[in-house]
């Protein structure tokens, strides 16, 4: 652990998802095949995989994986690392290997040169996901989202950091993702809480309240440059005294200056894998524009 996580602080392109004690939390439900890459006796490289019917996945129980590398790593050696990793399990007999790359804008580093490293291998693409990301500092300008930030003010509501996962998660989150998208959230209150304690400063919570009800909120993961919207939800009454704008207003003073990137996330619908035009509209209105990250494939027979 303490020389995969050594691996994750000095790397290019990885968060604190991709330490260990973010991957076990989950462990009991994945078949770790995980590998770490060493130069002599200087671990340089990650790839958190998990494995299913001969099929090796970079990995689906994070939103982002594959290869993790220290700065400075040359044009060759990450050639290497890559070739390397698919000759290592094709000699393991594993029938294919696919990856879901970091996006740019939640690296510390360039990885452009592994990039190139990953497309000298030859990968399909077997999907092409849309994040939704604002550079800061942004200045909310749309006349809507104004005039709901005054609402919510004129009707009292107060926008804060809390530490109150319980009220958020079975108040407002899980009603929510049930009536409007018929999902529940990926973490369950037991897990969110366990990693706010492996994570204390990575993982918050922003409420918004009115009269001591939370009627809004947010979960942000905060790493690197970037924080990261993993969850949002609001009531009944916190989407009719616009609470979200109000929420966002206060997030964006916050981390303006202190971070170079809002990650708003995907904006497909679980269900059917489409676009929500919705949702879409209301992160542009936050300054988000689409970023294209690909998966990876390949065919290892």
């Amino acid at each position: 652990m303490q020389v995969w996580n050594a691996v994750i602080d000095k790397s290019i392109n990885g968060t604190f998802l991709l330490k260990r004690e973010y991957i076990e939390y989950h462990g009991d439900r994945f078949v770790d095949s995980s590998l770490v890459f060493f130069d002599g006796k200087e671990a340089i490289g990650v790839f958190a995989a998990e494995a299913e019917n001969k099929r090796i996945y970079s990995h689906r129980g994070l939103t982002y994986a594959g290869w993790i590398v220290v700065e400075g790593l040359s044009k060759e050696m990450l050639e290497k690392m890559v070739l390397g990793t698919l000759q290592y399990f094709r000699s393991k007999e594993f029938q294919s290997v696919e990856i879901k790359t970091v996006p740019d804008f939640l690296c510390n580093g360039n990885q452009r040169e592994l990039m190139d490293a990953i497309a000298h291998a030859d990968p399909t693409i077997s999907l092409k996901a849309i994040f939704h990301a604002t550079t800061l500092p942004f200045q909310i300008t749309d006349r809507g989202r104004i005039w709901g930030q005054k609402k919510a003010n004129a009707f009292g509501l107060q926008a804060m950091e809390s530490d109150d996962f319980s009220g958020f998660w079975v108040k407002v989150l899980e009603p929510h993702l049930k009536d409007k998208f018929q999902n529940k959230p990926v973490h369950s209150l037991e897990e969110i809480q366990l990693l706010k304690s492996r994570f204390p400063g990575n993982i918050k919570i922003y409420t918004v309240e009115k009269e001591g009800e939370i009627v809004a909120g947010t979960v942000l993961f905060v790493d690197g440059r970037f924080l990261h919207t993993q969850y949002i939800g609001s009531t009944e009454n916190g989407r009719k005294y616009r609470a979200l704008d109000l929420l966002f207003s206060q997030i964006l003073e916050e981390f303006n200056s202190s971070k170079k990137y809002l990650s708003l996330g995907t904006s497909l619908d679980s269900r059917t894998g489409k676009p929500i035009q919705s949702l879409i509209t209301w992160k542009e209105s936050l300054g988000a524009v689409p970023v294209v990250v690909p998966r990876f494939y390949w065919e290892l027979g």
